[in-house]
């Protein structure tokens, strides 16, 4: 554990990560992702990179993988009981076209239990409340809680997750409204202008629960677990059809032709257990998952570049001045170099760097005040937070993103 941790707190990163106002495109429907192209052991959530390379994000990683270390001695009758469920449920997000990831969420929210309630009254599979229940089409009434169906619940969770991409455009951020609301990710997009999941302020339960479907996802997909190679496969032949003959068994399955279509839950064979420790199985996961960074680092493109004007204090609300060097457009109006941009600190960490936010800017030759959102970027991360100079002077240079 001691090592787990080290290992990730030790990984040079910055805090937050790039902050945007952009709201995600409108789209006729649903669009099935695209499928992304990805090196085997780049650790991603739903084809969205995971940044392993910021300092807390790979904490918080090693916390998880810790917490399911107990798991591995016995991922192989955890496999076999998942297997009946994934049956059931790998299908229907497919047939609304969501990512498989998200067979991971029950399993973490109810443990496969029917009749799980949770401490806010969330009940079944998928931890619905009352009123989302009802809202996704399942009937509450004494005696016959569709949430306890699986089949029924597994489609208006389908609904519920498609709801709220439509609404976030991130499977990222659907899985933390999942957990937390959609309301209150929204409220944190709107107070911080940032869409990234890794850099939001959330609170513990939230902030943790994307992890806990990462670890989950690791002990089931990893080989360093001995579980076969990583990545997701299309299910044909005898184990996919053994796995639903279990489902049959269970009264979930009706048919009897083998729908091709899932990931098969292969088995590990009990009687050569790991000769390593949880622990050390733990360590090289985490190790394989950082050490695959890029080799060159990369320079991230800037929607504005502007120079310091007039500094203000480097506390938190302090405005400051600065004035474009390059032309840009946002929306109908055309920014020119020397338009002027208002912009606040936003928060100063504590590696010295400074968050600023641009609100406005005035257009240098008809006075006409323009509302906006600039965040300043650092283009070696791409993410928010830009280092601050020991000394600040006018004609600082800052790049910034949309």
């Amino acid at each position: 554990m001691l090592s787990l941790l080290t290992i990730a707190t030790s990984t040079l990163a910055q805090k937050k990560s790039l902050r945007s106002t952009g709201k995600p495109k409108r789209q006729p429907g649903l669009i099935a992702p695209k499928p992304v192209s990805l090196t085997p052991q780049r650790l991603h959530f739903c084809g969205e990179i995971v940044p392993t390379e910021q300092g807390d994000v790979s904490a918080k990683l090693a916390l998880a993988l810790a917490g399911s270390s107990g798991y591995v001695r016995h991922v192989n009758s955890l496999k076999n009981r998942s297997a009946p469920y994934f049956t059931i449920i790998e299908p229907a997000l497919r047939r609304h076209n969501i990512p498989n990831d998200f067979k991971y969420l029950p399993l973490i929210e109810s443990a496969w239990k029917a009749d799980a309630v949770s401490s806010a009254g969330a009940v079944g599979y998928w931890q619905f409340m009352d009123d989302t229940a009802q809202d996704m089409g399942l009937s509450i009434t004494p005696g016959n809680d569709e949430r306890t169906d699986l089949i029924k619940s597994t489609e208006a969770a389908c609904k519920y997750l498609k709801f709220l991409y439509r609404k976030l455009g991130s499977w990222t951020l659907v899985a933390a409204a999942y957990n937390g609301g959609v309301g209150m990710v929204q409220r944190k997009i709107s107070k911080t202008g940032n869409r990234d999941y890794y850099a939001m302020p959330m609170n513990a339960e939230t902030g943790y629960y994307l992890y806990r479907i990462l670890a989950m996802k690791e002990l089931f997909t990893n080989p360093s677990y001995g579980l076969g190679a990583v990545g997701l496969m299309l299910a044909s032949g005898d184990a996919y059809e053994r796995e639903r003959e279990q489902a049959r068994r269970m009264g979930w399955l009706q048919d009897q032709e083998p729908e091709l279509v899932g990931t098969p839950i292969e088995s590990v064979d009990e009687k050569n257990p790991a000769s390593r420790s949880e622990v050390t199985i733990m360590d090289s996961v985490l190790v394989g998952i950082l050490k695959n960074r890029p080799v060159t680092p990369l320079v991230f493109p800037s929607d504005a570049v502007a120079k310091l004007v007039r500094a203000g204090l480097p506390k938190i609300g302090q405005s400051w001045t600065f004035a474009l060097t390059e032309p840009i457009q946002i929306d109908e109006y055309e920014l020119k170099p020397g338009d002027i941009l208002y912009a606040v600190v936003d928060d100063i960490d504590g590696q010295n760097n400074l968050f600023l936010r641009a609100t406005k800017a005035v257009l240098s030759e008809t006075k006409t005040t323009i509302p906006l959102s600039l965040i300043a970027m650092n283009p070696a991360t791409g993410l928010a937070g830009i280092p601050r100079p020991k000394v600040i002077k006018t004609g600082w240079i800052v790049q910034w993103k949309l």
